[in-house]
């Protein structure tokens, strides 16, 4: 089937120039313009579907033969008035790699036809871009194996929506989270890598859910992160003994636990000994 018709253009040339051959060259590259442009429209149309159905920037760069952030910067949509509501409310900047993450989390909860954008969706999301991502695909998480188990876990009632719909009040806390451990670890913005924090360290939430059910290793994920989102160590010691004590685990000062626990040589405040507790508990309801 011949899509364009190269007669027919060549017919409109000639109607909007019918006289001088070099007005008809003009004409044409007006006309060759307005082809090109309609092709870009084209394209990021079934773009545009193609994100709603999930595909990520990566998968729609592979196709197009250009990188993610090329796909991304010359398709992209601006974000919606919804999207943009879904970002931290303090006075720490969030990164646009985190911006984008939550627009995709919006579309991933509109093609789920969900009433609300839930932690699952952001976690989704994160595999967008960002540092998060490259944690993520580290330890072997795959986009499409969290958006399976999210669905099978927590399946939409309604129909797919061009809109995203509001955030959840965990998704809420989530983000809150996520700007609280940027401000533990010294940082001045809110990144991918804080979210995945609040997400993957939060028992209750629908994201932790997903990636137990993935047996993904929540310590694993707290370990990689650790460089990110703990705060710095200033450990001097003399003659074996620290000096300003802090948990071997999350680099947590004594100042900021209730509780701080000596070992032999380590450390090791409340809030991870609780998540050695949970992770013990997972293993056991497990077997």
């Amino acid at each position: 089937m011949e899509i364009v018709n190269v007669g027919a253009l060549m017919a409109a040339v000639r109607a909007r120039s019918p006289d001088a051959p070099l007005d008809r060259v003009e004409a044409a590259i007006a006309v060759g313009e307005e082809l090109a442009s309609g092709g870009d429209e084209l394209i990021g149309r079934f773009v545009a579907e193609a994100r709603s159905a999930g595909c990520s920037w990566t998968e729609i760069g592979a196709r197009m033969g250009v990188s993610k952030q090329a796909a991304r910067q010359r398709f992209a949509q601006p974000p919606t008035a919804v999207a943009t509501g879904l970002r931290p409310e303090g006075r720490l900047k969030p990164r646009d790699r985190l911006l984008a993450c939550l627009e995709a989390a919006g579309r991933e909860a509109a093609a789920d036809g969900a009433a609300e954008i839930g932690t699952h969706h952001l976690l989704i999301g994160l595999f967008d871009e960002g540092v998060a991502a490259a944690i993520l695909e580290k330890l072997g998480v795959r986009a499409e194996a969290v958006r399976a188990a999210a669905r099978e876990l927590f399946p939409g009632a309604g129909e797919p929506s061009r809109l995203p719909p509001a955030e959840s009040a965990e998704a809420r806390g989530a983000i809150r989270g996520a700007e609280a451990l940027a401000r533990r670890g010294g940082c001045g913005y809110v990144g991918t890598e804080h979210l995945l924090g609040a997400l993957a360290l939060d028992p209750g939430s629908r994201a932790r859910r997903v990636l137990v059910s993935l047996k993904v290793s929540i310590p694993a994920i707290k370990k990689e992160l650790e460089c990110y989102i703990s705060p710095a160590r200033r450990r001097r010691r003399k003659r074996g003994k620290a000096a300003a004590a802090a948990c071997s685990f999350c680099g947590r000062p004594h100042d900021d636990s209730p509780r701080l626990i000596a070992g032999p040589g380590v450390y090791i405040c409340a809030e991870c000994i609780g998540l050695c507790n949970e992770i013990l508990a997972e293993d056991a309801a497990g077997e």
